[in-house]
């Protein structure tokens, strides 16, 4: 039992590691429903798959067992990464899409029987694929079987948890943004007890099961069922959060917890309103869409799918200047030195990003680790360069001084952009004041517009509660 549930000196370190970085890249990673988990119990955790990479990081954080990950297979291909996989203990999975015709997974499947036996843990991302929409993808029926199969099987154990968990990335690229990790209710997994099942009572027994883990991992992520629809969902979340805001509800900030159920009830407010006044609904539509597209044209707009503004990141803001004028003046050399220190893995990690082109899902995940490695290692050879110039203690002097000499030049390039890019706007809005005009005016409007909404399906859902 300790095999499979105590981690290993390895997985702890790689653990505090990853504590370290994502720490480091989100400003605030809050998780909810640990209270879910019984550690006594088998568990599989079932997981949305927003991310690539970076999810399961953010899973195997918040379980205190060793938790054995079932990835794909040509990620065990990968050098170095490969070997620490096998290291913690990760199952290759084979999926069709990476291999003409059929595929054998029995092996894996029987892997993670035998470490359930074992009253482990297993995480499995049922969508069988990393993407960047703002939805929960069909679920495939292998978790299903693998929990079914566990409970059914002589010596396993009689019964088991499925924790459906939800990652809602509030903007999914972006340094120091939030993250809410959402642990729903268990859903447990028993033996059937019955010699008579038939196949087809098999098969009913797998499509109830999955389809129960992917309404679980809905109730717990960001759900939009249209692609068309995320931005419009984006944007109207950033005219609810100003409404709030005026109305004094959220004057110390939302939670990325409460930034999630908000963006749930909008969305759950934009099919109400669709079922009950579709003509309505869609002429709203038209504006929201119109808005956002004016936005975009007179360069003031934000990522489209964005659920977390730059003003909102608390902690380092990007919406206004925390130096002033005179901390730019003052700050000057302090932030030419940090610029000229990080300017050349700056350079690098930007020319990987123009050259590889990373999928959405993808951007955060390359910054993360093409950060570490290229900062890294500028900074260790600088402080080695040091080190034979000039000896022990000003090498030292130098390492420690280059990470914080680094976050404030990057601090001081963002009020620099500030002030040139509120000297930019200024002289776009006097160029285009009356677009700019009639802008803001559609903005009332549809504040306007969004209150009223908002009032009538809070009534109807107090009615209906």
């Amino acid at each position: 039992m300790a095999s499979a549930t105590t981690p290993s000196l390895l997985y702890r370190a790689l653990r505090l590691i990853a504590r370290g970085v994502l720490g480091s890249f989100y400003r605030h990673i809050e998780v909810t429903g640990l209270e879910h988990i019984d550690p006594t119990v088998p568990t599989i955790l079932a997981s949305t798959h927003p991310n690539s990479i970076v999810d399961p990081l953010l899973v195997g954080l918040s379980e205190h067992r060793q938790v054995t990950f079932c990835a794909r297979d040509g990620l065990f291909r990968v050098p170095v990464f490969g070997t620490l996989l096998r290291a913690v203990g990760a199952v290759p999975i084979r999926r069709r899409s990476d291999h003409a015709g059929a595929v054998d997974n029995s092996q894996a499947f029987a892997e993670c029987r035998a470490v359930l036996a074992r009253a482990g843990v297993i995480s499995i991302f049922p969508e069988g694929k990393t993407h960047a929409r703002m939805r929960v993808e069909p679920v495939k029926t292998g978790i299903s079987r693998i929990a079914i199969d566990a409970v059914d099987e002589a010596g396993g154990p009689e019964r088991l948890h499925i924790i459906p968990i939800g990652l809602n990335y509030l903007v999914r690229e972006a340094f120091r943004s939030d993250v809410h990790v959402a642990f729903g209710p268990p859903i447990v997994v028993v033996s059937s007890n019955s010699d008579t099942q038939t196949e087809a009572d098999a098969r009913e027994r797998v499509r109830a099961l999955t389809e129960r883990v992917g309404a679980g991992m809905r109730a717990l992520a960001v759900h939009v069922e249209r692609e068309e629809d995320e931005r419009l969902i984006a944007q109207v979340t950033a005219i609810v959060v100003g409404i709030r805001n005026e109305e004094g509800l959220d004057s110390e900030g939302q939670s990325p917890a409460e930034r999630t159920a908000l963006v749930r009830r909008i969305i759950d407010a934009y099919r109400w309103l669709e079922t009950e006044d579709p003509i309505r609904c869609a002429r709203l539509r038209e504006r929201v869409v119109h808005y956002i597209d004016e936005r975009r044209h007179l360069g003031v707009g934000d990522r489209h799918r964005a659920l977390q503004k730059r003003g909102e990141r608390c902690l380092g803001r990007e919406d206004r200047s925390i130096l002033g004028p005179l901390g730019l003046i003052l700050g000057a050399p302090l932030g030419l030195a940090g610029i000229t220190a990080a300017l050349l893995p700056y350079l690098v990690l930007r020319l990987i990003l123009l050259l590889g082109r990373p999928s959405t899902y993808r951007i955060a995940l390359t910054k993360l680790l093409g950060g570490i490695a290229l900062f890294g290692a500028w900074f260790a050879l600088l402080t080695w360069a040091t080190l034979e110039l000039a000896g022990f203690w000003p090498a030292l002097g130098l390492g420690l001084a280059l990470p914080p000499l680094t976050v404030f030049a990057h601090r001081y390039a963002i009020d620099l952009r500030l002030y040139r890019f509120g000297l930019r706007s200024n002289l776009k809005r006097l160029r285009e004041r009356r677009r700019f005009a009639r802008m803001s005016h559609t903005r009332r409007r549809l504040t306007r517009e969004l209150t009223v909404l908002r009032t009538q399906y809070l009534a109807q859902s107090e009615q209906s509660a």
